[in-house]
């Protein structure tokens, strides 16, 4: 394997006797399978060496590194002056240290990093996280959300919620209320009521207390939607180009979220397997994990199939999209919400929002004033009720200046 990276059969001969020789085919292999172009693997592997003989000369052997070897190669390097290259990024002697130590522990060749400790999560917290993904279809990023503000509570209240009183929840939500904006109080009022919720399911609350927990004031469904017109939405889509790699992926990303409404989470979850190209439909598992099939327009799947077809590496995963620089792996929904956002400050667009979520609301107003009806635009977007999706409504101009009536007394508008 080094004879595809080394012509010298001097230089591979150096490079086998060192103690990271055993290790060096198989692990240029492995970057080859993650998306590493060869010149980058070609100066991994000189710094690997090094950093196998600074092991052997550190700790006795390479496999006895500890869990922080590469921040003590790290330093060495830095007293060297070999840890940053002219314009500021990481030498590759120490980028290829940090990628051949995680080689070495997934390969079970030395011992894994410790895992941190969870002294701030506690054990009640764990059981909430389960029960929620047992009973709610909870993802577990929303849990991580809500971690926060029910470890505050129980460091407020305590750890004992039979002796929670509604009195204590009551204040407690009231104070934190205080100097918070809107939307991060109705945070902490979901993540406390789910949590009560929780509690008195599993007989550790009295029932009812829930009712304690104050709703924030706010008018229902009293702000627009934030939404781009057709035109601006067409201008994100024209200005991303289908021919690099990248763009082609973008494309199929952007359209996605443009013409079906997809959530970020939606698009990076997205799986071959969801795709049923015969039937011109795909899958999409959404909020508590309810799962809907939508139809798959020529547009869309057009763009997906050219990206699976020309650019998509050949990697072991059912996810469709991958990240467009190595290592390749599945993208996550913040991968998606930069695309989108990079997508509109491109267009030069001036937009109520950066993101994808923006998208989703575009792609409501637009089938609302093509003529689609709310029932319609929900089974689209999955809303479970249909005053969600009336939301959106409140848009259609014409169709409002149709129901106005005029305020007693005075000429109709």
């Amino acid at each position: 394997m080094l004879a595809t990276y080394f012509k010298r059969q001097t230089t591979r001969t150096t490079y086998y006797a060192s103690s990271a020789g055993p290790y060096l085919d198989e692990f240029a292999d492995w970057l080859a399978k993650g998306g590493f172009h060869e010149e980058v693997i070609c100066q991994f592997l000189p710094g690997i060496v090094q950093f196998a003989d600074w092991a052997d000369t550190t700790y006795g052997n390479l496999t006895s590194c500890p869990d922080d070897a590469c921040n003590h190669f790290r330093d060495h390097l830095a007293e060297l002056g070999r840890l940053h290259y002219a314009k500021g990024q990481h030498s590759a002697s120490y980028r290829g240290a940090l990628r051949f130590v995680k080689f070495l522990q997934l390969h079970h060749k030395i011992a894994g990093a410790a895992a941190p400790p969870q002294a701030t999560q506690p054990e009640i917290f764990r059981q909430f996280e389960q029960w929620m993904q047992a009973h709610r279809g909870v993802r577990p990023a929303t849990l991580r959300n809500y971690q926060l503000h029910i470890v505050d509570l129980l460091k407020t209240l305590g750890e004992y919620p039979e002796q929670y009183t509604a009195a204590a929840l009551y204040s407690s939500i009231l104070n934190y209320a205080k100097g918070r904006s809107h939307e991060l109080a109705k945070k902490r009022v979901t993540a406390i009521r789910m949590f009560i919720r929780f509690l008195i399911a599993t007989g550790r609350c009295q029932p009812g207390i829930e009712a304690a927990i104050p709703a924030l004031a706010e008018w229902p469904l009293a702000r627009l939607p934030r939404y781009l017109s057709v035109e601006d939405v067409d201008r994100v889509l024209v200005g991303t180009d289908d021919i690099t790699p990248t763009g082609i992926r973008d494309k199929a990303i952007l359209l996605l979220l443009a013409r079906l409404g997809l959530r970020a989470s939606e698009v990076a979850e997205l799986a071959l397997s969801d795709i049923d190209w015969s039937a011109g439909t795909f899958s999409v598992i959404g909020k508590s994990r309810r799962e809907a099939k939508l139809p798959l327009p020529q547009e869309v799947g057009d763009a997906v199939l050219k990206y699976l077809e020309f650019v998509r590496p050949s990697v072991e995963t059912n996810r469709i999209f991958i990240t467009a620089i190595a290592p390749w792996v599945p993208i996550t929904r913040y991968v998606v919400k930069q695309v989108a956002a990079h997508a509109i400050r491109r267009a030069g667009i001036n937009a109520p929002s950066f993101g994808a979520h923006v998208l989703r609301h575009s792609a409501a107003t637009g089938m609302l004033r093509q003529g689609a009806s709310l029932q319609v635009i929900g089974e689209v977007l999955r809303h479970r009720c249909l005053d969600t999706t009336a939301h959106y409504a409140k848009v259609d101009m014409r169709l409002l200046h149709q129901v106005i009536r005029p305020w007693p007394g005075e000429p109709s508008c």
